[in-house]
């Protein structure tokens, strides 16, 4: 049997350092700037470790690769990298003028966010966080952290024994990724070719359709290239270097058919980034997706139009294009349609199969006792489970005493079991997985309080779970171990909540916020502080958690499901179905015919074999490329934001 090397070494460490103190900040920074997150792809970092490793002249080894492709989106991405961000947020919402409007001022806690009164005071201080009157809020901050990491570690062990180990679900975006981390790690020449070719077209193909019509945009309509940057660095909004996304190959015809079909969405893409995805999904599972996009927005929503069941507050209008029809489509009706449907999606194969889920956690008591994975005993890993949600009932019930601790046990013990199965299952079918939004609001809406303490208490269900058992998933073909991902995981959290600490009370050493150093803090935080605030009035609406719809589309989910299953043999048609009705109906329709046309024409041209083998690098491959030029749109955006500190 060979022996599995380790994967947390001194170079990974140094790699963690370098993406935790270097580019977190430069994530950091430029959130405040425009509000949005740096479109940095993780597989940026990797390669370039990577490739300094060889050129040295020892190569990574895949397990060194798995760890840093396991930690990607915590490195790079927006949940580390803003978390004492927030605080900063939170505390300008409650000396917002609009907050107070609304009424909710004199209810924020003082364990929330610092009290008003010493709000001038921290304006005052080199470095905010280190006021006295953070040491509540930061700590309660902290303990959820914890609380929340103990309790999806648990939940990943869980949804790895279920989805993984027992239902053997293909999981296709993980196992693309782990496949290329293989490639980088092994550096055989062919699937390294297909790698390489696959991101230098990626790299033409954004140049053409989305970089270069970004950057002479301005250039056409100013008369240069050099007044477009100037005014860029004014500020005013307009410009070469803060030019909003650039245009897809998207058509949009929901307006032309809105005569004849009123609520109907139909909108079409030919943007590759979207096609290639498809390739790696089954044929049935895509056109589930699709019956699932096109049911929502192009059937459901003529049917709720005709009928008439828009809001007053919302009326329909042939002007909508299809961003508005699927927003306000989800908005006030599907949240609800969706969690029934993913009730029936995850309870009903229960019921049915019941042993499934006691094989899943036989599988997990067998690791343990097995020791290869140094998986925990199951009864610990129940007992971390139970008591890590039980601190966060107790925090939550300790915050707001009022608050019914019976909706917080249901919902936060019970809801992390649900929504991380449901979320593990998605992903094991589909690439994109599920979501489900507003999570945070569906205890404190079935809960009937009405106090408003508890829209700043720490309620969270959790659902990472998801996350940690494909990483797992990736361990096994990487030959790495859950254990050391797990030590790694706890590693690199705190590695980013110490970096978004420091480089937080940086930059508030350097203009406290908001501030028109950081232009977001001014124009952008208004809008978020009103939606906020307008939310906790428009939960209790009764239109994003409709009894009867959730009701209703479990029975239609269980029967889907039955139908599908017994009569079909195809089980996860339904939860293909759910995934298909998150997306729009291009993204959907791209897909589908990205399988149709891998599965059907490219497995002809390439033959099975190298087909099967190649199309995780394929995928891959050209978005490291498309994200390349990404970044390079996005470090361009920040260099010409950032031109206020320069005198002139």
């Amino acid at each position: 049997m060979q022996k599995i090397r380790r994967g947390l070494t001194w170079r990974t460490m140094l790699a963690f350092v370098f993406a935790t103190f270097i580019i977190q900040p430069a994530i950091t920074y430029y959130y405040l700037i425009s509000n949005t997150v740096l479109p940095l792809a993780g597989w940026l970092i990797i390669i370039l470790w990577t490739e300094l490793a060889a050129a040295f002249g020892s190569p990574l080894s895949k397990q060194e690769v798995f760890i840093l492709l396991a930690f990607q989106w915590v490195l790079t991405g927006a949940t580390y990298a803003l978390y004492f961000v927030w605080p900063v947020k939170y505390m300008y919402y409650s000396t917002s003028p609009i907050v107070e409007a609304f009424g909710i001022t004199p209810y924020i806690p003082s364990w929330w966010v610092p009290p008003r009164s010493v709000v001038n005071d921290l304006m005052t201080v080199r470095f905010v966080f280190l006021h006295p009157s953070w040491v509540t809020p930061l700590s309660i901050t902290v303990i959820s952290v914890l609380l929340g990491l103990i309790a999806n570690i648990s939940m990943g062990y869980f949804c790895y024994g279920l989805y993984v180990q027992v239902e053997k679900l293909d999981f296709p975006a993980a196992t693309a990724q782990a496949e290329t981390a293989l490639t980088l790690a092994e550096r055989k020449s062919e699937p390294l070719r297909v790698l390489s070719i696959s991101a230098v077209l990626g790299v033409v193909y954004n140049l053409i359709s989305n970089f270069l019509p970004w950057f002479l945009g301005p250039y056409m309509s100013s008369g240069g290239v050099a007044i477009a940057a100037s005014t860029a660095g004014l500020g005013t909004g307009g410009g070469l270097l803060t030019a909003q996304a650039a245009p897809l190959l998207r058509w949009d015809f929901t307006q032309l058919i809105a005569p004849i079909l009123p609520g109907a969405g139909l909108s079409f893409t030919l943007s590759l980034i979207y096609y290639l995805p498809g390739i790696l999904l089954p044929i049935p599972v895509s056109l589930a997706q699709v019956i699932g996009s096109y049911a929502f927005y192009f059937v459901g929503t003529h049917i709720i139009t005709r009928l008439g069941f828009w809001p007053a507050e919302s009326e329909y209008n042939v002007s909508w294009t299809i961003d508005t029809l699927v927003q306000r489509a989800q908005l006030y009706f599907y949240v609800s349609v969706i969690i029934g449907l993913g009730l029936a999606a995850v309870f009903v194969p229960v019921l049915i199969k019941p042993k499934n889920l006691l094989r899943a956690f036989s599988s997990i008591s067998r690791a343990s006792s097995a020791s290869a994975e140094g998986a925990p005993p199951l009864k610990l890993l129940l007992l971390l489970f139970f008591a890590s949600c039980s601190g966060s009932v107790l925090l939550i019930h300790f915050l707001v005493p009022n608050f019914p601790i019976w909706i917080l046990i249901l919902f936060i013990m019970g809801g992390s079991f649900f929504f991380s199965f449901l979320g593990t299952s998605a992903a094991g079918v589909t690439y994109s997985g599920i979501t489900v939004p507003y999570l945070q609001q569906l205890p404190i809406y079935y809960s009937g309080y009405q106090g408003r303490d508890i829209w700043f208490a720490p309620v969270n269900i959790y659902t990472d779970g998801a996350y940690i058992a494909q990483a797992f998933k990736q361990a096994d073909i990487c030959e790495a171990t859950h254990a050391e991902y797990v030590k790694t995981f706890l590693i690199v959290v705190a590695l980013g909540l110490v970096s978004s600490f420091i480089s937080m009370n940086i930059f508030w050493s350097i203009s406290p916020i908001p501030s028109s150093a950081y232009p977001a803090t001014i124009t952008l935080w208004p809008v978020d502080a009103m939606n906020w605030a307008r939310l906790q009035y428009w939960i209790w609406s009764g239109y994003l958690f409709r009894d009867q719809l959730i009701i209703g589309s479990f029975a239609a989910g269980a029967l889907i499901y039955a139908i599908s299953t017994y009569l079909f043999k195809m089980p996860f048609f339904l939860i293909s179905f759910i995934t298909g009705g998150m997306m729009s109906p291009e993204l959907a329709m791209a897909m589908f015919l990205g399988s149709l046309l891998g599965h059907k024409l490219a497995i002809r041209f390439l033959g099975e074999e190298r087909f099967f083998r190649w199309r995780g690098n394929i995928v891959i491959g050209f978005t490291i490329g498309w994200g390349f030029l990404e970044l390079l749109r996005g470090t361009l955006m920040l260099i010409g934001r950032s031109m206020w500190i320069i005198p002139y």
